[in-house]
């Protein structure tokens, strides 16, 4: 059963922002120069906005696979911390770099064992061992288009500030290798994902248990493999061949080669022990015949004289 976990920013410059690379993979069409965190909460959460800094409004009212979108703050918040519109609005005012920092991005990829109840369960249990502790309000929003598969893929946003909760504003950013930026958050973010589904697993009487190492942690000899979203799958479902689907594609065929050679050199280890074995075997029972058969001293002309004596190492009498 797949899952996993992935971090990124939501920065003002540095690329395209959350919405635009979004539309960018569904294949719809959004004008999104303005790099706004009130953009990327509007499509998260599929609503309507209004962005104060860019005097506009961001309407994802009509997105149809948004199953739930819920804000969780640290106890004590005030609240209009619980109120999206203006909570990304006061983010985006309180960052006056040009390049600033907004906000992360936590994407939760939901087991599919578990049913919409059980998955909002995992995403506050994981908001509040990770997020709210440190005093930062999240934002999550539950989503489960289409896969390529023909079922559903179902996976979790999680938006959440840098700066925690202080008084009725926000105190100093979390960010630096020591902290939001660091390693140890995502080590620590990767092992509490995995704890919390492994319990909700067991709680929903499920057999299915998750490891959500690293293929190399895991000993596993494998190229990790891309995903080739639904815009490709689309466009190649019409006849059009894709650049990302012909490198999703050489992927998927050395991971398959790999794999193969594997296959074969245990099988060739097997047949090459099993023989040894069968030959042993052989050889055992036809010792104990001629021995039975000629006596004691008489075996060793019929199976070849000391040969066998010398493989052995020597006859014990």
């Amino acid at each position: 059963m797949h899952a996993t976990l992935h971090i990124t920013t939501i920065r003002r410059s540095g690329g395209r922002s959350a919405p635009g690379a979004s539309a960018y993979r569904s294949g719809s069409v959004v004008k999104d120069s303005s790099r706004s965190v009130v953009a990327c909460a509007a499509y998260r959460s599929g609503e309507r906005m209004k962005d104060e800094r860019y005097n506009r409004t961001h309407d994802y009212s009509m997105k149809h696979h948004v199953l739930h979108a819920e804000i969780i703050a640290p106890e004590g918040a005030p609240e209009w911390m619980t109120n999206r519109e203006e909570l990304w609005n006061r983010v985006e005012a309180g960052e006056k770099r040009k390049d600033a920092q907004l906000a992360k991005e936590i994407l939760l990829i939901l087991p599919r064992n578990l049913d919409a109840e059980q998955q909002k369960q995992v995403v506050r249990e994981f908001i509040g061992e990770n997020l709210t502790p440190r005093g930062l309000v999240a934002d999550f929003a539950i989503h489960s288009p289409d896969a390529s598969d023909g079922e559903k893929n179902p996976h979790a946003h999680i938006m959440f500030t840098l700066r925690p909760v202080q008084g009725d504003g926000f105190g100093k950013k979390q960010t630096g290798y020591y902290d939001l930026d660091g390693k140890k958050f995502l080590y620590d973010a990767h092992n509490s994902y995995e704890s919390v589904l492994n319990r909700v697993s067991e709680q929903a009487d499920s057999d299915i248990r998750f490891d959500l190492r690293s293929l190399k942690s895991k000993g596993i000899q494998r190229e990790p493999q891309p995903k080739i979203g639904p815009k490709v799958t689309h466009l190649e479902k019409r006849g059009y061949e894709t650049e990302w689907g012909k490198q999703v594609r050489q992927v998927m065929h050395r991971n398959y080669a790999q794999t193969a050679y594997a296959s074969h050199s245990l099988t060739h280890q097997i047949t090459y022990h099993s023989s040894r074995a069968l030959d042993a075997v052989r050889d055992d029972i036809a010792y104990q015949y001629y021995e039975a058969a000629y006596g004691d001293n008489n075996h060793k002309d019929f199976y070849g004289n000391d040969e066998r004596e010398h493989e052995r190492g020597g006859f014990e009498r």
